[in-house]
């Protein structure tokens, strides 16, 4: 198994638990000097993905309760974007609201001030798809 080194961390004003009951805040990505290379063209797209290491997990349940939905069942964690995972690793899809330099400005991030980045990739059409079906609990 290999390591895993960060490109770049999230920041933002915002506490944990705001980020929590908000779901989605504006942040920063800081990319490390190093990669900010890597970030060449990125500004052409409207939406990036960011893989990041869920730095502050509290768990590894197989089985969890969607929060923030009312009578939803208890359902593989695979069925759900819990931040509790067996590998923490999370994924989010924002708006790229502008580059300066290595700073990325972002719109719609559910990730905490300081997570660390592992991965950034331009979010083109082809990756969307035309349809898409979910149960009740996951809209």
């Amino acid at each position: 198994m290999e390591c895993f080194e960060p490109i770049g961390y999230v920041r933002h004003r915002y506490s944990d638990e705001e980020v929590r009951s908000r779901r989605f805040v504006d942040a920063v990505v800081e990319v490390l000097p190093q990669f900010e290379e890597g970030l060449a063209g990125i500004e052409e797209f409207s939406h990036v993905i960011i893989v990041a290491w869920l730095h502050k997990f509290r768990g590894r349940p197989l089985k969890v309760r969607p929060k923030r939905v009312e009578d939803a069942p208890e359902v593989g964690v695979f069925a759900t974007d819990s931040p509790d995972r067996p590998n923490p690793i999370g994924i989010t899809i924002a708006r790229l609201v502008r580059r300066e330099g290595r700073l990325l400005h972002l719109d719609g991030v559910d990730l905490f001030d300081g997570t660390p980045v592992l991965d950034i990739k331009a979010l083109s059409p082809r990756r969307c798809p035309a349809e898409v079906s979910a149960p009740w609990w996951a809209d």
